[in-house]
C-alpha cells in the first residue's frame, strides 16, 4: 500500500540529495541527487552501484582511467572497485541504486541465457536507452512510494534486463577474498580493529611484510589503499548503527572517527549524504 512518507532530501550549496532504503530488496540503498559542487572521495562499495544520469555529466575515476557519463547513460561500478565522482562541468543529476551482491547474483542465476558465475558489469559507462528508462522509472516508483507490486515488477524487470545485457561471468568472483594469505591477515586486522587508530606498521607486521612492499601489495590485491579500506569498514559499521537511536557523536567514536565533524566529512565523501540525512532516509522508509 502506498505511503505518504517521503525520503530524506536536503540542500547544501545548491546540491540536492534524496536518500532512502528499500528493505525488501535486501536493504537496497537508493539515491537521487543533483550535484553542482559535491565531489566524492575515492571509495569502494561492498555492493554494486548502478545509476542513470538524468542531466549534465558525471566524471569519475575507475580502474585507473577517467570516465565521463553524459545524460541518458548508465553507470555501473562493480563491488570492491575504487572510484570517485564529481561534476564534469556544470553539474549533473542522477538516480542511483546500490543492489547487494546476493540480489544481483540471484537474478543472474535465474537467467538461463548467460553463463553461471559472478555477474560483473563489462564497463562503467553504458549506452542503453531502454535499460536507462526502465531503471529510472523503477527508481521513481520507489521514491513515490508506489504500490509494492508495481515497484517489484518494474525493478525486477529493469535489473534483470541490465544483468542480461551488460554483465559477464567473472570466473574469479569478487576481488575480496582472493588475496594472498599475508594480505588477508592484514585485512582481517582492519576488519576486527577498525575502531582503533591502526598504523601502517601494525598492518604490515600482521602481513609479515615491509611497510613499502605491503602498501604496494595491498593496493594491488585489494584494489584500494589500506586507509581507504579502513575508512570503508568504518562507514559500513556506521551505517548499521545509524539504523538505531545512538547519537551521531557516539556513532562517530564507536566507528573509529576522531569526532563528529571527521565522521560527517568521511561519510558524505563516500555516500553523497551526511549521517543525519542517511538516518532520516532510513526512518522515512521504515
Amino acid at each position: 500500500m502506498a505511503s505518504n512518507d517521503r525520503p530524506a532530501a536536503r540542500r547544501a550549496g545548491g546540491d540536492v540529495a534524496c536518500f532512502w532504503r528499500e528493505r525488501r530488496f535486501d536493504d537496497l540503498e537508493c539515491l537521487k541527487a543533483r550535484f553542482f559542487r559535491h565531489a566524492y572521495a575515492l571509495h569502494v562499495h561492498d555492493t554494486f552501484a548502478i545509476g542513470v544520469i538524468l542531466a549534465g555529466a558525471e566524471a569519475f575515476r575507475y580502474r585507473g582511467l577517467r570516465h565521463v557519463a553524459p545524460a541518458g547513460s548508465l553507470v555501473a561500478v562493480n563491488p570492491d572497485e575504487l572510484h570517485d565522482g564529481a561534476p564534469a562541468q556544470d553539474g549533473y543529476a542522477y538516480r542511483m541504486l546500490y543492489p547487494s551482491v546476493a540480489l544481483v547474483q540471484s537474478i543472474a542465476d535465474d537467467l538461463g541465457d548467460r553463463p553461471t558465475g559472478f555477474p560483473a558489469f563489462r564497463g562503467p559507462v553504458l549506452d542503453d536507452p531502454e535499460v536507462a528508462t526502465r531503471l529510472s522509472a523503477a527508481h521513481a516508483l520507489m521514491e513515490g512510494r508506489a504500490d509494492a507490486l508495481a515497484v517489484d515488477e518494474a525493478f525486477t524487470a529493469a535489473l534483470t534486463l541490465m544483468v542480461r545485457r551488460h554483465s559477464w561471468n567473472e570466473p574469479q568472483g569478487r576481488r575480496l577474498g582472493r588475496e594472498a594469505a599475508p594480505i588477508r591477515r592484514a585485512r582481517k586486522l582492519a576488519d576486527d580493529s577498525y575502531v582503533e587508530d591502526l598504523t601502517l606498521n601494525e598492518l604490515a607486521a600482521a602481513a609479515g611484510l615491509s611497510r613499502f612492499y605491503f602498501l604496494r601489495a595491498f593496493r594491488r590485491e585489494v584494489g584500494v589503499t589500506p586507509h581507504a579500506y579502513l575508512t570503508g569498514r568504518r562507514i559500513a559499521a556506521a551505517k548499521a548503527l545509524l539504523d538505531g537511536d545512538q547519537p551521531l557523536s557516539e556513532v562517530a567514536l564507536a566507528c573509529g572517527f576522531y569526532d563528529q565533524s571527521h565522521f560527517t566529512r568521511a561519510f558524505k565523501g563516500c555516500t553523497g549524504v551526511t549521517p543525519g540525512q542517511y538516518r532520516h532516509g532510513l526512518r522515512a522508509a521504515a
